[in-house]
């Protein structure tokens, strides 16, 4: 068991790298900004620069923001989510589970809500997968080729349903597929076909789909104040290192105001040279009030003022309706999620299924001891 008492001095210990201070970084970074805003020729000196950070592309004013207006017609807001119960070789079956919430929500007339989950059983990996990546990794691919094959599926029911009302499909997460990026060309050649496919077929439909990121780690903006702290010579450069804790979402504050989106910027990490030119990743910063999120959305949307805009009005309103993070989103999660009593009852389903079977299931000792604690 915890001891809380050893617990909290040693977070007193470390509390100062807990909580930074970043109020002179935020000094530094946003005169830097004004800065690059000011300066006509920004984006084609960016262009001339083999940066060492990943760099967004842009057209129009960096710092141009959009002033969102209020959803008042009837839409649906779509979402899938997953959640999984990993290959345990204590529990001595090597099956694995993936369960696929979905949560469809009309507003307006027609109304409706659907609510559904779908557990899908894996009972192995094939030799080539298992001998290139870690089964986790497996899994987690897995698990976002069901989604997005959940999503196509559900936004074709949804407008059977419910006719040419707007829809918005929402993803959690990035529309970059960053995974396949970093773990090496085995995993983007086993599933980024099926992916991009997945996102065609959206294309085909011409449904709306976005990936909503709260609280986002990205640096693209804070990357462009690196170059320019670095006179743009970011070779052996280390004014940079000023704003080493800043994110994108602290710049975005500087001209962001709640109900406003930024400019669109154009992702250029690798992974997205795979990706056909209507379907590349764009994204732009969304002040919902509670934060300022990441929206991502394929070109064929960035490039449509007026589409763009109709997400970003979608969004804010689900992100209005669920307290600060999309209502759709949050409740494809309670759809998904495995909670412990689920994660048991797979395990006990599987037992009694050895036994009907008559066929042995070798639990480790390590998995009976944490299922029956003894003195």
């Amino acid at each position: 068991m915890l001891n809380r008492q050893k617990l909290a001095q040693k977070l007193n210990a470390i509390s100062n790298s807990l909580f930074i201070d970043t109020s002179h970084e935020k000094e530094i970074a946003y005169e830097s900004w004004q800065r690059l805003v000011q300066d006509p020729l920004l984006r084609e000196k960016v262009k001339k620069i083999d940066a060492p950070w990943l760099i967004p592309d842009w057209q129009g004013a960096l710092n141009e923001t959009h002033l969102i207006e209020p959803i008042t017609t009837p839409y649906g807001a779509l979402a899938v989510d997953g959640s999984q119960v990993y290959p345990d070789r204590h529990e001595g079956i090597g099956c694995f589970l993936i369960n696929i919430g979905v949560a469809h929500i009309a507003y307006g007339s027609p109304a409706g809500v659907y609510f559904s989950s779908d557990p899908t059983v894996f009972t192995s990996f094939n030799e080539d997968d298992i001998e290139a990546e870690s089964p986790h990794d497996l899994v987690n691919c897995l698990r976002q080729e069901l989604e997005l094959q959940a999503t196509v599926h559900a936004s074709s029911t949804a407008r059977q349903l419910f006719g040419q009302m707007p829809l918005l499909v929402l993803c959690d997460g990035s529309l970059v597929f960053w995974h396949l990026e970093s773990k090496g060309p085995y995993l983007r050649d086993r599933f980024l076909g099926s992916y991009i496919h997945a996102l065609e077929q959206l294309y085909q439909q011409k449904t709306l789909n976005a990936g909503y990121i709260s609280l986002p780690k990205s640096k693209e903006l804070v990357n462009l104040i690196r170059l320019e702290l670095c006179n743009f010579e970011p070779l052996e450069c280390v004014a940079h290192k000023q704003i080493k804790h800043l994110l994108d979402a602290m710049v975005a504050r500087f001209f962001l105001t709640p109900g406003m989106r930024s400019n669109v910027f154009k992702s250029t990490a690798t992974i997205c040279n795979y990706y056909p030119e209507h379907l590349t990743p764009y994204f732009f910063y969304l002040d919902v009030g509670s934060e300022i999120a990441r929206v991502e959305v394929p070109q064929w949307i960035a490039s449509d003022d007026q589409l763009t805009s109709q997400v970003a009005a979608l969004m804010l309103d689900q992100a209005h309706k669920g307290r600060g993070y999309p209502l759709a989103l949050a409740e494809s999660h309670e759809q998904a999620v495995v909670k412990g009593p689920d994660r048991e009852f797979f395990y006990l389903m599987l037992s009694k299924m050895s036994v009907t079977h008559k066929r042995s299931r070798m639990i480790s000792p390590k998995s009976s001891r944490k299922r029956g604690m003894g003195i």
